[in-house]
């Protein structure tokens, strides 16, 4: 089977679906439009976890999760703002639900 085929597939269910960067469904098609691979996603999720640890709700800031980002992949550092904001709303959709009321306030 070819690997594009079936990405392209994806893409196109997803996007049916409503998948956007404003509004990602998926977090590992997210990953896939933006080079991101299966182990840096798990970086990801651990690395978003770690700042909510560290910061009270207030004092959540989109520079501290595009920060993280960064560190565990040099292709983040040419994300605009929206794409990270679509990282932290895919994360706290499907894998970190503390994440949420923080994502709610990037609408």
């Amino acid at each position: 089977m070819e690997d594009r085929l079936v990405y392209l597939a994806l893409e196109q269910i997803a996007e049916a679906m409503g998948h956007s960067n404003s509004n990602p469904l998926s977090t590992s098609l997210l990953c896939l439009e933006h080079g991101i691979s299966f182990d840096e996603m798990g970086k990801i999720m651990v690395a978003f976890n770690q700042i909510l640890r560290k910061k009270k709700f207030e004092d959540l800031e989109v520079a501290d999760f595009r920060q993280a980002l960064e560190e565990v992949t040099p292709v983040a550092k040419d994300f605009a703002d929206s794409v990270v904001v679509a990282f932290i709303k895919a994360y706290a959709r499907n894998h970190i639900a503390e994440l949420v009321p923080f994502a709610r306030t990037l609408d």
